[in-house]
């Protein structure tokens, strides 16, 4: 199981690393490109709704 510490981190790493991607590319429909969004787009998901599930339990 990913923590949350553990989820920001990666979400960081891969914003970090899109970011990056499209600087080198300079094209946002690459498919590189387009892959990483999507596994960001998977783990801020995961982290939204894990926080909503904390904000619920209190």
């Amino acid at each position: 199981m990913i923590y949350c510490d553990d989820l920001l981190h990666k979400i960081d790493g891969l914003r970090q690393e899109l970011t990056c991607l499209v600087n080198q590319k300079n094209n946002l429909i690459d498919d590189e490109v387009i892959q990483i969004s999507q596994l960001l787009d998977i783990y801020i998901l995961e982290h939204q709704k894990r926080c909503m599930k904390r904000t619920k339990q209190r």
